[in-house]
């Protein structure tokens, strides 16, 4: 399984999570690595896809601040994963900790997603993967 983080995590976070994993058939990559810095969501998100990839986790909390983006991850089918309100201030360590901590349950999570869900981590530090929320697209997402 292909999972990609965006540039807005840390490469050294990137390393971490890598060297950490033990299942050899989860390929962590990040976009700051294979893509470079600047690349749009959607060039690299496509490609990725194109590649095989499944899933990608940001760093970027304010995705509903940029609805163009968040209509191309549904479009793309990627599984998205994105942190909380407040994950910004908590800094390099405090960030490393929390994906780290989350780490297990986010794998799940993807394990048991459609193509396209897109999902906000809840600023706990206790990982429960009910606690994880769909972010719904009024675009998309009709009750």
């Amino acid at each position: 399984m292909k999972l990609k983080f965006d540039e807005n995590i840390s490469t050294r976070l990137v390393e971490a999570v890598r060297a950490l994993e033990s299942d050899p058939a989860i390929e962590i990559g990040s976009v700051l690595q294979e893509y470079g810095a600047g690349t749009s969501d959607p060039d690299w998100m496509f490609r990725f896809r194109d590649e095989g990839g499944v899933a990608m986790i940001s760093g970027d909390h304010n995705i509903l601040q940029m609805p163009v983006n968040l209509a191309a991850y549904t479009a793309s089918g990627l599984i998205s994963i994105w942190p909380p309100p407040g994950f910004p201030e908590l800094k390099r360590f405090g960030q490393a900790a929390f994906i780290v901590r989350w780490w297990p349950v986010i794998k799940e999570k993807i394990l048991a997603s459609s193509p396209g869900d897109r999902w906000r981590l809840p600023m706990q530090w206790t990982p429960v993967v009910d606690a994880i929320k769909p972010i719904r697209d009024p675009r998309i997402d009709r009750k």
